[in-house]
């Protein structure tokens, strides 16, 4: 998945796929690939670049990460990401919904990302929500025809699964979570990537499970770093405030 301008690939006689053919391809040439609600995806072994740019829309046109999941299972190993703009869009897109500079955006899934090379792109490498990095368990199902190629080495990880992945020169190289309240307790366990907070997360809805859990390994330490002024995030305050109003106390990180 590349850019008509991207001269390097290609069939049928000629790689050159413009009229004319004097332009390099650039980030933001083509918009990315949307997984929407309920919906499911399985990328293997692919090159996505130059993307996150501006696609029309019903009544408009609106911009895309190179990559978004919305509340879809999806999975993306052994990938590269090379190149792409950032791709955040401040408006509903027509009810897909919003989305920040990220490489890969992800929102209430448990993706699978795992074994990618993720570099030269203009937003974060990773975004994702607090609570997609949830308590349930989730494990490597493979590639589309049954446990195909699937890691069996990454075993008892919880929430969205992020192991192995590569990152150089992003905007971000780590994991950026965007921070908000807290309906489900969110474990952070993925000790091979920086987590990068941006805003606040809350614990305050106590019902069956709540909190936030972190986790690191025998061998791996949990890293968690905190935006600065310049970095581009808007939160305001603490960067990490986990506030337990039902026990009365507040813990904060940072």
């Amino acid at each position: 998945f590349t850019s008509t301008a991207d001269d390097r690939f290609g069939g049928s006689g000629s790689f050159n796929t413009e009229r004319g053919g004097a332009e390099s391809p650039a980030p933001s040439d083509w918009g990315g690939l949307y997984f929407g609600h309920a919906t499911s995806g399985s990328i293997d072994n692919a090159y996505i670049a130059f993307g996150g740019g501006v696609t029309p829309i019903e009544g408009g046109s609106a911009r895309f990460n190179a990559v978004e999941v919305h509340q879809a299972d999806v999975r993306i190993a052994n990938s590269l990401l090379q190149s792409n703009a950032g791709g955040g869009d401040g408006s509903q897109r027509g009810g897909r919904g919003l989305n920040t500079d990220a490489a890969i955006y992800v929102r209430g899934s448990q993706t699978a990302i795992i074994n990618n090379e993720i570099v030269d792109n203009l937003g974060a490498a990773i975004s994702i929500n607090a609570n997609a990095l949830n308590y349930e368990t989730v494990f490597d199902r493979g590639r589309m025809t049954g446990p195909v190629d699937d890691f069996e080495q990454i075993s008892g990880n919880q929430g969205a699964l992020i192991r192995l992945n590569r990152l150089e020169d992003n905007a971000i190289n780590g994991l950026v979570v965007r921070g908000e309240e807290l309906t489900t307790e969110s474990v952070w366990d993925d000790t091979d990537i920086v987590h990068v907070v941006d805003g606040e997360v809350i614990v305050d809805n106590h019902h069956s499970y709540s909190g936030l859990k972190l986790l690191s390994s025998n061998s791996e330490s949990l890293v968690i770093k905190f935006a600065t002024p310049d970095s581009g995030f808007t939160a305001t305050g603490t960067p990490l405030e986990i506030i337990d109003r039902i026990g009365g106390t507040i813990h904060v990180l940072g």
